[in-house]
């Protein structure tokens, strides 16, 4: 009789926003200062725990990285960085996009937005790329994650924002040319904006329905893929 090995577990780096140590040329970005747990990164270090023991329930590997993306350019299914906005943002996904580069800052972290270095930026550490295959498959985990979070981000559950939904490819910057994506090797890369600090306190307070509604996209993403077992 043949033995069939067991195919690895997938995994997903799980990235808490602004959560220190932080990128080089980003580390000035600390994250929003307000939020129903203080700041941002009160927030996003609970809620990147959450998904971390909900996916791994599921039997994915699970792994968290801080700010600064640990080990750089690491291989896995997914990479997935959580965050909420700042105060009179809103709620909203992006995937990564192939043909663009991350955003460059004054110093570490100020400023504008710009696709190419200020004479003043802090150096970068060296950038992986975005396939298309990449690019295909973050778009298909951000819609899932955009319509699992749709059902939630509702009034009765303490949401008054917008809700921005998937970013399109000339949207926020901040979210379409995230460093993030350019740290890492996984499969498909995503970032999370969970909503407004000050509008949706109530609802970023949930920290587990909004924990459940990512790991649900995350697994049924990775069952399209074939990389879990279908329910």
């Amino acid at each position: 009789m043949i033995a069939h090995a067991t195919p690895p577990a997938p995994i997903v780096w799980v990235q808490a926003g602004h959560e220190g140590p932080r990128e080089p040329g980003y580390t000035a970005q600390t994250g929003a200062g307000s939020g129903p747990f203080g700041n941002e990164v009160g927030f996003t270090t609970r809620l990147a725990t959450r998904v971390t023991v909900l996916l791994r329930r599921y039997g994915v590997d699970a792994r968290r990285t801080p700010g600064r993306v640990t080990p750089p350019a690491a291989r896995g299914a997914v990479f997935i960085s959580l965050h909420h906005d700042a105060a009179g943002g809103r709620a909203g996904v992006s995937g990564a996009r192939t043909g663009v580069n991350e955003n460059w800052y004054h110093g570490e972290g100020f400023g504008t937005a710009s696709p190419t270095p200020y004479p003043d930026s802090a150096p970068h550490r060296p950038a992986t790329t975005v396939a298309a295959v990449v690019e295909k498959r973050s778009h298909d985990l951000a819609n899932r994650i955009a319509t699992r979070f749709r059902a939630i981000f509702t009034s009765a559950n303490g949401a008054y924002s917008p809700y921005g939904g998937v970013e399109s490819r000339d949207g926020n910057p901040r979210m379409t040319r995230f460093y993030g994506f350019y740290r890492s090797n996984a499969g498909a890369r995503v970032l999370v904006e969970a909503g407004d600090p000050a509008r949706d306190a109530d609802f970023l307070r949930r920290v587990d329905p909004i924990a459940a509604a990512v790991t649900r996209a995350i697994l049924d993403h990775l069952r399209s893929r074939e990389l879990l077992p279908r329910r």
